[in-house]
């Protein structure tokens, strides 16, 4: 019995419960939602008729498989954590229904051609062999486009343009997308989910056709990415180009929490630094050492007192002092923020920038190496600090070294700036792609989760008192900001990030004045909240910064086939 898409649609999409768990065949059906997918209309249909029985190339697509199965080299390579193979590629197959173009309807799944896959060793994530000797296994209906007729010249038999290497989470325990809720991710869903993977590589797809391959490690804990050897994946990767990209989220505590996708910090930026060290390109998020910069967030202590930059002050608790003695830890933090600030004053006096030194009484604390606003958390007093410090550094299997202590900046709204593929050379790409205006509306147990979206007529109206002489301000400066924060972050790294996002803190004074303030720097893989074309835009800037690179060995054939789109 061949599997077949729920409701008809057209391609099965990312899974939210079951995807890759199941036993079940490449042909059954697992539980979950799937989102559809439409046809690839780069890629062409070369073939007209099949008969049964006719050996064909496929170009294979893990998201079109409900159960999760990819192509492995051996047995060991599903067995064994963590387990590897090839989810997208070139694969051969039976057809086992006749077909014939006239009676193609992209729209309607049983006019697909049925096929039975021939390779013989497939495993899933979770470690599940394939029985490839039953029939129904391995029977599977796909699109046209993604069939070759051996024995022709076509893109089965080409190097790749481009090989990824995908680090993917493989546990029992799926990423939970968040798609829902205030503060959701949207459909594309969180960084490190099957929602976010299927969406970047639909967009693979869709871009380049059947001319790439993709490589996955499905990791299940920490310590099997220190089991990955760089150098020996390096030479299967046949593309003309090669990049790696790593869902999931590094963060300062034993084995990632016990949450899906969660791993420990230095495991991470450890097997990062050794695959770009055997030349494989990091493409997402960002090259292993600005990694660093924006997830350490180090930044805000380094440069809250840089006069054009505009960061809360911002001083670093060691976890000694606070593992010692809170209350005297919280005490001497607060006496270090208001020492900060009289500095601050001084220094602006010194440029001309005459500013009375304000006593800071209030503030957040937070931690580095965090996601999803989960370690931020406000405090009004040294006794609020003390007990802030305590909860966010002696959290069960903690390895974080200290906690930030910043003061607290009064805004009315946080703009965030989406800067995508920023060029000094072209001044157009330093100005953002799309600005979200966020609120929050709830703090709970002084953390801050939820939060309202508006657009710039909303924001005008809730936050700015239709004053729009003063929203103009808060966004000019606001573009003055990004500008020097580019500029800083051409000293962090030789290439500017493919995509940053910028959140500033802006607040009407008047009218027609406002100020605003740095919040965060976000780096590549930051939520989307809510910008529609948010997926197609990055996406398209990330497969563009995979051709970066210039292999040493790489053939200059210029075999793409005519599906990169400029590439």
């Amino acid at each position: 019995m061949s599997w077949r898409p729920p409701n008809g649609e057209p391609y099965a999409g990312p899974a939210t419960q079951n995807f890759g768990h199941s036993k079940g065949g490449k042909g059954k059906w697992g539980k979950g939602k799937f989102v559809s997918e439409a046809p690839n209309k780069a890629t062409p249909i070369t073939v007209s008729y099949l008969r049964v029985g006719e050996t064909v190339d496929v170009f294979h697509r893990y998201l079109q498989d409900p159960n999760g199965y990819f192509m492995a080299a051996h047995g060991s390579s599903g067995i064994l954590r963590p387990s590897m193979g090839k989810t997208d590629g070139w694969t051969s197959a039976r057809v086992s229904e006749a077909w014939d173009i006239q009676n193609y309807n992209p729209q309607d799944y049983n006019t697909w051609v049925q096929i039975q896959w021939t390779h013989p060793v497939w495993y899933n994530r979770r470690g599940h062999k394939l029985d490839v000797h039953n029939p129904a296994m391995v029977t599977q209906r796909v699109m046209p486009e993604q069939l070759r007729q051996p024995g022709k010249a076509s893109e089965a038999h080409q190097r790749p343009c481009l090989t990824l290497v995908h680090f993917r989470w493989g546990g029992g325990q799926l990423v939970n997308p968040v798609t829902e809720g205030a503060g959701g991710w949207g459909q594309i869903g969180s960084t490190p989910s099957d929602n976010y993977i299927n969406g970047w590589e639909d967009n693979v797809w869709k871009t380049l056709g059947p001319t790439y391959e993709i490589i996955s490690v499905f990791y299940q804990s920490s310590e099997e990415l220190s089991m990955i050897r760089a150098t020996l994946l390096r030479q299967i990767l046949k593309g003309q180009h090669v990049a790696a990209l790593y869902f999931m989220w590094p963060i300062g505590f034993q084995d990632g929490h016990d949450s899906p996708a969660y791993v420990q910090r230095e495991k991470e930026i450890a097997l990062m630094t050794e695959m770009e060290s055997a030349g494989i390109h990091t493409r997402f998020p960002h090259q292993s050492h600005l990694y660093k910069v924006f997830a350490s967030k180090e930044w805000t202590a380094q440069m809250c007192l840089h006069p054009l930059l505009n960061v809360p002050l911002t001083t670093m608790v060691a976890r000694q002092a606070i593992a010692t003695d809170p209350s005297k830890a919280a005490e001497q933090a607060m006496r270090a923020l208001n020492n900060l600030a009289e500095a601050r004053s001084s220094w602006n006096a010194e440029l001309g920038q005459a500013q009375k030194a304000k006593q800071v009484v209030k503030g957040v604390a937070k931690l580095g190496w965090s996601w999803e606003a989960m370690d931020v958390t406000a405090w009004r007093n040294k006794m609020e600090l003390e007990h802030a410090l305590v909860s966010l550094t002696e959290q069960p299997g903690s390895l974080m070294d200290m906690c930030f202590v910043q003061e607290w900046v009064d805004f009315e709204v946080e703009m965030r700036h989406f800067i995508v593929e920023a060029d000094f050379a072209n001044p157009e790409s330093l100005k953002p792609k799309h600005i979200v205006y966020t609120v929050f509306k709830s703090r709970e147990d002084n953390a801050f989760r939820n939060f309202d979206k508006y657009d710039r007529r909303m924001c005008l109206q809730k936050c700015f008192s239709n004053d729009d002489a003063a929203l103009a301000e808060a966004e000019s400066k606001a573009q003055q900001l990004i500008s020097r924060w580019l500029q800083w972050l051409q000293a962090q790294t030789h290439e500017l990030p493919t995509v940053v996002r910028f959140d500033i803190m802006a607040r009407r004074l008047g009218p027609g004045r406002a100020e605003v303030h740095t919040g965060e720097v976000t780096e590549l893989g930051g939520c989307f909240l809510g910008w529609q074309k948010g997926p197609e835009v990055v996406f398209g800037a990330m497969l563009r910064s995979c051709f970066a690179d210039r292999q040493a060995n790489a053939v200059e054939d210029g075999n793409t086939n005519g599906y990169t789109n400029g590439y």
